[in-house]
């Protein structure tokens, strides 16, 4: 039996792990979401399943490296999330299997954190605090295995420019050597809110993994003498373009991850703050979570009250030890401003704080304990966007205990998963310059692909 029958009878299976993965992401957005009629996942459910870099130093939170995967912020994430894991895992599972495609996926998405964690001093080093979630890191994984499996296949799509379609046809190969393309640049010019390096580390273990997993027996077949019929078949493996453009890229991320292995072993200056909060008018005890960076970087706690006690000490520059008070020792902190400046609303507010406080030896706060006495600002929403107005005078008794995330996290995690990132890396390259004509199909000119 040849070889290309033998896969003819492949490519027709059911994809149940495909299916099976997107049921799972959708019963878990249903259970995350219900509350919001499936608009968005909640805040709640997103902070105990989503994967925190910061986290990982802490056994018993390492289940986010697999919830985090399974877990979608809104309707639209979702969505087209399971579109591509659909359109294009299907092929990938029936080529290598179920169990392989599976194994495949799942050290896609770890490696997709592990990636998205390495990259961190490349993108910033408040990163180290901000929830990531989603299925995309391991997709990606589903993504690079398609383009050595499947380069020339033609691939059609549409987009709609108002009512009006506009319609394309391009090979397998060149979308998603875009799509890479894409995440690599967006990634290093740092765009917010999405872990693009996370999608560039699974697209990354896609490539890696899928030579082990589809690499071609060699079968030798005795071909009729003179055969009747002749069937029209591209050449397999990337053109030389394609495999020229994909190893730049690799060499782009190579850097970047040899990079943060050079400065992972002396990052500091990240800082953990965690705040409680007792509101003197509700009697309300909150406690949340913010980070304030030296290099002036921030993230505000997401609850009121330590949102507001965070921001006027952050406004008031007080992160700093600006006055120079001795370092690690404990002094009386007290700070009076009738009309102190908020740049973020263009407006002034009256803020007394009074406690004790230590600034260590980065001249950074390291505790406070005392009283925050200030106006509150209503941003009132509008039909044309908000408006903003001072509030009463609230005091809150707060604590506030932070820790540099950074020293801690720079030798012990990012180091290391720094080097995987880079090794895999280049085992990438070897495979996509080297190796690629050994796992990619060679396919008839007008194939067109069976679905379910």
């Amino acid at each position: 039996m040849s070889y290309e029958y033998m896969w003819l009878e492949k490519k027709y299976r059911r994809p149940l792990v495909t299916i099976a993965i997107i049921a799972i992401n959708v019963a878990v957005y249903i259970i995350t979401s219900y509350q919001s009629f499936l608009v968005q996942s909640s805040e709640e459910w997103m902070d105990k399943l989503s994967y925190v870099p910061a986290l990982i130093q802490t056994p018993s939170q390492w289940y986010r490296i697999l919830t985090s995967m399974f877990t979608h912020a809104d309707i639209f994430h979702i969505f087209f999330n399971m579109w591509f894991l659909y359109f294009f895992g299907i092929s990938v599972e029936r080529r290598i299997g179920p169990i392989k495609y599976l194994i495949l996926y799942l050290a896609s998405g770890i490696l997709a954190i592990i990636f998205h964690t390495a990259f961190i001093p490349v993108v910033g080093s408040t990163n180290l605090a901000i929830p990531a979630l989603g299925a995309s890191g391991a997709i990606s994984g589903v993504l690079g295995a398609y383009l050595l499996l499947f380069p020339r296949r033609r691939l059609s799509g549409c987009y709609f420019i108002l009512i009006i379609p506009l319609c394309f046809t391009m090979s397998a190969a060149w979308f998603l050597i875009f799509w890479f393309a894409t995440q690599v640049l967006y990634g290093y010019l740092k765009f917010g809110g999405v872990a693009f390096f996370a999608h560039v580390g699974g697209f990354v273990g896609g490539l890696t993994l899928i030579y082990p997993f589809a690499k071609k027996i060699s079968i030798k077949v005795r071909e009729p003498l003179y055969p009747i019929f002749m069937e029209w078949r591209t050449s397999a493996g990337l053109e030389k373009t394609a495999k020229l453009v994909v190893a730049v890229l690799l060499l782009a991320v190579i850097g970047g991850s040899a990079y943060s292995t050079l400065i992972a072993p002396s990052m500091a200056g990240v800082y953990l703050y965690t705040i409680t909060t007792i509101n003197e008018n509700t009697k309300n005890m909150t406690i949340d979570q913010g980070v304030y960076a030296l290099s002036g970087d921030y993230i505000a706690p997401s609850l009121g009250d330590p949102r507001i006690v965070f921001n006027r000490f952050l406004w008031a520059n007080l992160f700093k030890n600006v006055r120079g008070y001795p370092k690690d020792t404990v002094i009386q902190l007290r700070y009076s401003n009738p009309g102190l400046f908020v740049p973020d609303y263009n407006l002034r507010i009256s803020l007394n704080i009074d406690g004790s406080a230590i600034y260590d030896m980065n001249d950074v706060l390291k505790s406070f304990n005392g009283t925050v006495t200030t106006n509150t600002i209503n941003v009132i929403p509008t039909l044309f966007g908000e408006r903003v107005a001072i509030g009463d005078k609230v005091m809150f008794r707060c604590e506030i205990r932070g820790e540099d995330i950074a020293g801690s996290m720079g030798p012990t995690v990012i180091f290391p998963f720094a080097t995987v990132a880079t090794l895999l890396s280049l085992a990438a390259f070897y495979i996509v310059v080297y190796k690629d004509r050994e796992v990619a199909e060679e396919e008839p000119w007008f194939f067109t692909p069976a679905y379910i």
